[in-house]
């Protein structure tokens, strides 16, 4: 003999008296269940720190928000605007092991791998830079959120991660999400194992001039 469990509602329940208002309350439900997971994500994640960076002065950074485009330095794109505060073009270079210091804490703060030359115009100038994530629990990053220019990390391992991988190809997408996921091993874990540093290690040479 099989049984089936039902749940149970009086006569006189409204929930009874009108299915939708079930409905409704279970998503209700949900969306203050999901809130209170929201709110329970750790407090002690991983934050920038590091020598500070200053860019050029002859350079006018505008904004720095996530962007749909692709990179081949890096999974995740990040667009700068900037202008040249001079009459011509000027130069900088965003070195590799620069965070990007998110505005928003549902946003992952982003950390550069790979050394990005930039030229600011005279008028307002994109440029993209190659990205990878460090708070895996939060949001990859969109186009509606921003960043500031942060730290050179100091971080030992991901100093040791830019060493590794400054120098390597990481164009290839397996590659890139490879290195992607030695960053998140440091921040969001519990550190790199000597054989993922073989892996990373083992990343072709970066042959671009």
């Amino acid at each position: 003999m099989s049984y089936k469990s039902y749940m149970y509602y009086p006569s006189h329940s409204p929930i009874r008296e009108d299915p939708t208002k079930y409905q409704l309350l279970r998503g209700a439900l949900a969306l203050a269940l999901l809130l209170v997971a929201c709110d329970m994500l750790p407090t002690d994640e991983f934050e920038p720190t590091g020598s500070p960076f200053s860019i050029s002065s002859n350079i006018e950074v505008i904004s720095i928000t996530g962007d749909p485009d692709t990179s081949l330095l890096g999974p995740t794109t990040a667009a700068i605007k900037m202008v040249s505060r001079t009459s011509g073009v000027e130069s900088d270079t965003l070195p590799a092991g620069l965070l990007l210091r998110r505005r928003s804490s549902a946003t992952q703060h982003l950390l550069l791998l790979k050394d990005h030359r930039i030229a600011a115009q005279t008028s307002v100038t994109k440029a993209k830079l190659g990205t990878f994530c460090c708070n895996k629990l939060r949001a990859i990053p969109d186009i509606g959120d921003t960043f500031d220019l942060g730290p050179i990390t100091d971080n030992a391992e991901l100093q040791q991660i830019v060493s590794l991988v400054k120098n390597k190809d990481i164009s290839r997408p397996l590659d890139a999400f490879m290195v992607q996921r030695a960053v998140q091993m440091v921040t969001d874990s519990t550190g790199l194992t000597p054989a993922y540093v073989d892996s990373l290690n083992a990343l072709p040479a970066d042959t671009t001039d």
